[in-house]
């Protein structure tokens, strides 16, 4: 049986899944590299692990936590919020003028 791969839900799943290979891929040349550097280098090395470390961290959140239902949640609230604020875009007409910037 092959993948119905025209189905959204199929193409979604499978970034899904290439994102977390990635992120395992960068996890593991992290510890690879930081072990054999920290053996050669020692201590000296370890500003650069927390650097990298950190860019680690940034790279797992973005793979597992930035699209959660949690974080969609939030996301939507925000959005409403903008929306209830009235700005210019939200369909009120401008204080003056025409909100056109390119006319007089």
């Amino acid at each position: 049986m092959s993948p119905d791969t025209t189905n959204p839900a199929y193409d979604d799943a499978r970034k899904r899944v290439e994102a977390k290979m990635g992120f395992y891929s960068h996890l593991a040349v992290f510890v690879v590299i930081n072990v054999v550097f920290l053996i050669v280098a020692g201590i000296d090395w370890l500003w650069v692990t927390l650097f990298w470390g950190i860019g680690l961290v940034s790279h797992g959140w973005s793979v597992f936590f930035a699209s959660s239902s949690r974080v969609e949640g939030w996301k939507e609230k925000q959005i409403q919020k903008e929306l209830g604020r009235g700005g210019p875009d939200s369909g009120s007409a401008p204080a003056t003028g025409s909100g056109d910037p390119t006319t007089p």
